[in-house]
């Protein structure tokens, strides 16, 4: 062998071996351990469930005036209503005593016959506080208040005050002993508020008891009185016709009625004491099974805010006014407290004159 060919063979074996050093010296590249993403577990969604309707019911509502009244109409309206939420209502008559067979019968029901009282503060807070009347506020619990009838003044056709209360109170003032007021009845708690309202130690007219807002009506067109006290209702059709006008009125709850929206309210001359406190209400015995009294007192919270009873209420001048059972309670329990005792007071005085 030549020496070139030896001289080829020792640099072929120095590259491989200097090679194989320079591969033998790199590290080793690590590789990252991957991360296992866990699968997320399944998991069953409820089922959902329809709520199921709640059954029908059947309830007793007891009117403590005859057919066709504010009370009557209104309870009736109402009724109506409560069968679009599964409660049938049968409405039924039981006048008497200012509504206090009603309110007595219905006070001495099991809480499992399911009857309810339609009345408001004279059949359940006067009319007790005047003498036994085999019940009181307490043989009741409230459901809800729906309705609050408006009363009013009413003045005679041509009148020289018009529909003005201050002009009236001016001339009753000028002609003392000339004005006669036709009052429905005497002696009963709508008396004592017209005296709230006139007071017949400050004011000289005479107080004559007619036999209720029809009464007080016809006498006021044929001006056989001056000023009487009837319903707005009674007196908006008149008052379209001009047989009358309407000086006041004296809803509890609003200042101005709906029907007749000119007419104000007496507490805006200061006169709160006159706002008779008549808000109807349903009334449930003691013991009355609590989720038939939620169920009706939530759909009675519907049913005041629906147009056609508003609508309807408007037509009778009834004012729709929802109130829950607490905000009832308090009402009742705040003329009970304020109200009840000045009436009591005002009652022996005029059973004292002889009257």
């Amino acid at each position: 062998m030549n020496n070139r060919k030896v001289l080829i063979l020792l640099l072929s074996l120095v590259f491989i071996v200097s090679l194989a050093a320079v591969t033998g010296c790199e590290e080793p590249v690590e590789e990252e351990p991957v991360e296992e993403v866990e699968e997320p577990e399944e998991v069953d969604e409820p089922e959902e469930v329809a709520e199921e309707p709640e059954e029908d019911i059947s309830i007793d509502i007891v009117v403590g005036f005859g057919a066709g009244g504010s009370n009557d109409l209104t309870a009736r309206y109402m009724a109506e209503h409560l069968a679009e939420f599964g409660i049938m209502a049968n409405v039924i008559n039981m006048p008497g005593g200012m509504s206090t067979e009603a309110a007595y019968h219905v006070s001495g029901q099991s809480p499992d016959a399911d009857m309810f009282f339609w009345g408001h503060t004279g059949p359940l807070l006067f009319e007790p506080a005047a003498g036994d009347r085999g019940y009181t506020i307490d043989d009741f619990e409230p459901v809800a208040t729906l309705a609050a009838p408006t009363f009013c003044i009413g003045a005679r056709p041509g009148a020289p005050w018009g529909d003005d209360f201050e002009a009236l109170i001016e001339y009753i003032e000028e002609n003392p002993g000339e004005v006669t007021f036709g009052g429905q009845g005497e002696g009963n708690v709508r008396h004592y508020a017209v005296e709230q309202i006139l007071p017949p130690d400050e004011l000289d007219y005479t107080f004559v008891g007619l036999e209720g807002g029809a009464d007080v009506a016809m006498n006021l067109q044929g001006e056989h009185v001056d000023v009487g006290h009837l319903s707005l209702a009674a007196a908006s059709p008149l008052v379209a016709d001009e047989e009358l006008w309407a000086v006041v009125n004296t809803n509890p709850l609003v200042e101005r009625d709906p029907l007749m929206p000119d007419v104000p309210n007496v507490a805006e001359f200061g006169i709160e004491e006159g706002r008779e406190p008549h808000p109807i209400a349903l009334w449930a015995v003691p013991g009355t099974d609590p989720a038939l009294i939620e169920r009706l007192t939530n759909a009675i919270e519907e049913i005041a805010q629906k147009p056609e009873l508003l609508d309807s209420f408007e037509e009778m001048g009834v004012v729709a006014h929802y109130m829950g059972p607490e905000e009832t309670w308090d009402f009742y329990m705040n003329v009970q407290e304020n109200v009840v005792p000045d009436y009591m007071e005002w009652l022996e005085a005029y059973t004292a004159e002889g009257n």
